[in-house]
């Protein structure tokens, strides 16, 4: 049996392009005891893999050259097993590499429970998957959300930042977000944002203060630069900072540009604090509780953009580091 696999083909010149793969035919291995077949459903794409590209290993994996098949997060059906933990038919989310049929070890296997197998699979890679574990763990363990809260979210028409406007929404804070074009801005008010803006129509700070008069609590940044200089200028005294990403650097190398502005940090007392998700397993079991109640009560929705085709994964992931998505870009495989 063969498959499908996505190979990096060369190192982007500049900007990321789908050029810069190459989809591949390869044998499938034969199973041993323990392992399961797999056959990728959905895959979901990440910005934050393109910093890996040439670059070093880190906390999320490892460097991705010429040759390597990079993986990110998808939801898999099995279709043949020699474990006793799954059968054929059974679905689960894992770290996948970018291959139509895999062989997968049991335990780098997450079930998807029988009580969620009817919610759509994009779900599981959205609110109830890695971007939403990553929103949940930095608005709500390192942000320490409150209700009483004006909070700021930028890329938050992203995977991770539709999840964390709609979790903060759902603890009762007033929420803040900008995005990059006047359609993104109509679902974040969609999406019950207090207000929202597009980056693209004038200078940071200025739209930041027109949304928020009164400051801000809480920033949860997706992008870096202008953006989190605005919100270090933005934060009421005590005000917190969670580094989710920094999207706006990502490629730049030693172009990439910090906050000029960090000493109002002294004497405002605030706090920047990044984190590593794959460090917070422990959560996990409320993260699927709260969510799961936020998904029963309607307070919640699962945000993607869905891309037909497992061939169309390089052009996906190209769009997604141009902003071509609404949500979590994610690829049906199926299609």
């Amino acid at each position: 049996m063969d498959a499908h696999e996505v190979q990096l083909a060369s190192y982007p010149g500049g900007v990321m392009e789908a050029r810069n793969f190459r989809v591949n035919t390869v044998p499938v291995p034969e199973l041993s005891d323990g392992q399961v077949m797999v056959r990728l459903r959905r895959l979901g794409l990440n910005a934050g893999l393109a910093n890996r590209i040439g670059g070093p290993d880190t906390a999320y994996g490892p460097g991705i050259n010429p040759g390597d098949v990079p993986a990110s997060d998808g939801v898999v059906e099995i279709v043949e097993s020699r474990s006793e933990a799954f059968k054929p038919g059974d679905l689960a989310v894992r770290k996948s590499p970018w291959r139509s049929i895999d062989i997968a070890a049991e335990g780098e296997l997450r079930r998807i429970p029988a009580p969620e197998a009817g919610v759509a699979l994009e779900a599981h890679l959205t609110v109830l998957g890695h971007t939403g574990f990553t929103a949940y763990t930095g608005m709500m363990r390192f942000g320490g959300v409150r209700a009483e809260d004006t909070v700021y979210v930028s890329g938050a028409a992203g995977g991770v930042g539709s999840c964390a406007v709609q979790f903060a929404k759902a603890v009762g804070a007033t929420v803040i977000g900008s995005t990059g074009s006047a359609q993104k801005v109509r679902l974040l008010n969609a999406l019950g944002t207090d207000a929202a803006f597009n980056h693209h129509d004038g200078a940071a700070l200025d739209l930041l203060r027109e949304a928020a008069p009164d400051g801000i609590d809480l920033f949860y940044d997706n992008v870096g630069g202008e953006q989190l200089e605005a919100a270090l200028e933005a934060l009421r005294f005590g005000g917190r900072v969670v580094v989710c990403g920094a999207a706006s650097q990502y490629g730049k190398g030693s172009e990439r540009r910090g906050p000029s502005n960090y000493l109002r940090m002294i004497y405002q007392q605030l706090t920047l604090r990044g984190f590593d998700v794959t460090s917070n397993e422990d959560l996990r079991q409320e993260f699927e509780t709260d969510v799961a109640s936020w998904l029963r009560a309607g307070k919640i929705r699962s945000v993607h953009t869905l891309v037909g085709g497992f061939g169309q994964i390089p052009e996906a992931f190209a769009s997604l580091l141009a902003g071509g998505n609404s949500g979590r870009m994610i690829v049906d495989c199926d299609s």
